[in-house]
């Protein structure tokens, strides 16, 4: 799903001309309550990045979304720079998130290169952003974070491949195991 990030009212109208299905909420506008407000009139899901925000600024952004009705709420674990310090991307916090909201929780990736969105998707991320580009010696901040089309895809196989190791938690024996154990 291709996604835009409004910044002000006039994006909004702009993106409904353009008919998106979702709505990004960039980290930077986590508290820009009138753009919420603005947003949510569309009826459309929500994602919301949660870069640069605390938890008690989460939990009041999600806490006003539900009291005004939003049905569809999802979050992105962020750290927002470019790239981030891999000691900094505390993927874990994934798993806290899931544990204080019971959303849908995914991952908005600074990160260069494609392990931390695939790690993401181990730890329970359901939605992975990641910027594409062109060219990343072309000029500004999201560039040289983002993948060219052939690693874009390289990154999608290896979270399919990922999501598919992780299986359903039931311990059995595999039918491919069975010669083996004899």
């Amino acid at each position: 799903e291709v996604l835009s990030t409004p910044f002000d009212a006039e994006s909004v109208d702009l993106l409904e001309k353009l008919n998106v299905r979702i709505y990004k909420i960039g980290s930077g506008e986590l508290t820009n309550f009138p753009l919420i407000d603005k947003i949510m009139t569309t009826n459309k899901p929500i994602i919301l990045s949660t870069g640069m925000a605390t938890i008690k600024e989460i939990e009041e952004t999600v806490h006003y979304i539900n009291e005004k009705g939003n049905m569809s709420l999802s979050l992105l674990h962020c750290v927002t720079n470019y790239p981030p310090k891999y000691v900094n991307v505390n993927l874990n916090v994934i798993k806290k998130l899931k544990e204080k909201f019971f959303l849908k929780i995914g991952y908005s990736d600074h990160t260069i290169g494609i392990e931390v969105p695939i790690a993401a998707v181990a730890l329970g991320a359901e939605i992975i952003e990641k910027h594409i580009t062109l060219d990343k010696k072309m000029k500004g901040p999201d560039h040289k974070v983002s993948l060219e089309p052939e690693e874009f895809r390289e990154m999608v196989r290896c979270i399919r491949n990922v999501e598919k190791s992780l299986g359903d938690g039931i311990k059995v024996i595999q039918k491919e195991e069975e010669n083996i154990k004899l």
